[in-house]
């Protein structure tokens, strides 16, 4: 298993949000069943993909049934979308009452090749409930906005990565101090699809400067404490 396997989010527990009610919106989603169409607005790499991706699997594992990807991505979109999006509800078995799940990356781009044809989409099929992102979300028109629940999801600080750089640091057999993971992380860009990568390039430092320092053999997490300005 690769180290992006290991550590990719698996539950919404495991995202990063600068705002703490973002993230209670997120868990709402994901243990509820809210009535209004989701849609997570904000620039690239926040983890707004992640969030819909999760809130749809804890979703159907609550429920008990077979999950799938059920997404669309708004650069796709064609004549024949919405077609496809009702194709892709009607293969989901929720129990009666309960709306079929779909995720549509990139609305915006929705919009600009089918203008008001996502409003039409919400106001007549009740059947299924949208959860959607965009980057753009001022090329929304408002009556689309007013339709669904709209959240802005800005770019977590690096302290905000703190205690998740620090689990998967411990799961790695590196147990570094929170002070030594803030340090880590000074260089850290903030863009969630980074995360993994640069936690995963830390490690493997670590590992072969622990490999090659064999006359004195050292723990990861020292080699990571000292290169963090902590205690060897």
């Amino acid at each position: 298993m690769t180290f992006e396997e290991r550590h990719r989010p698996k539950a919404v527990q495991d995202l990063v949000f600068a705002d703490p009610t973002v993230a209670a919106t997120i868990m709402r989603y994901a243990t509820a069943r809210p009535s209004k169409p989701l849609l997570l607005y904000g620039e690239p790499g926040t983890g707004k993909s992640e969030a819909l991706r999760l809130i749809v699997e804890a979703q159907f594992a609550q429920a008990g049934i077979a999950s799938d990807d059920f997404t669309v991505n708004g650069a796709d979109a064609g004549k024949g979308l919405f077609d496809k999006i009702l194709n892709m509800a009607q293969m989901q078995m929720w129990a009666p009452g309960l709306p079929a799940l779909i995720i549509i990356d990139e609305i915006d781009e929705v919009e600009d090749a089918l203008p008001g044809k996502t409003r039409t989409f919400i106001e007549q099929h009740k059947s299924v409930q949208l959860l959607a992102s965009t980057n753009y979300v001022k090329k929304l028109k408002p009556a689309l906005q007013s339709r669904m629940r709209c959240v802005e999801v800005q770019r977590p600080l690096n302290t905000d990565w703190v205690p998740r750089a620090q689990a998967i640091l411990a799961a790695e057999g590196a147990r570094v101090t929170q002070s030594g993971v803030a340090q880590l992380l000074q260089n850290f860009s903030g863009d969630a699809r980074d995360f993994i990568d640069y936690m995963e390039e830390q490690v493997q430092a670590a590992k072969q400067f622990a490999s090659a320092a064999s006359a004195q053999p050292r723990s990861v997490a020292s080699i990571l404490n000292q290169a963090s300005g902590g205690t060897p």
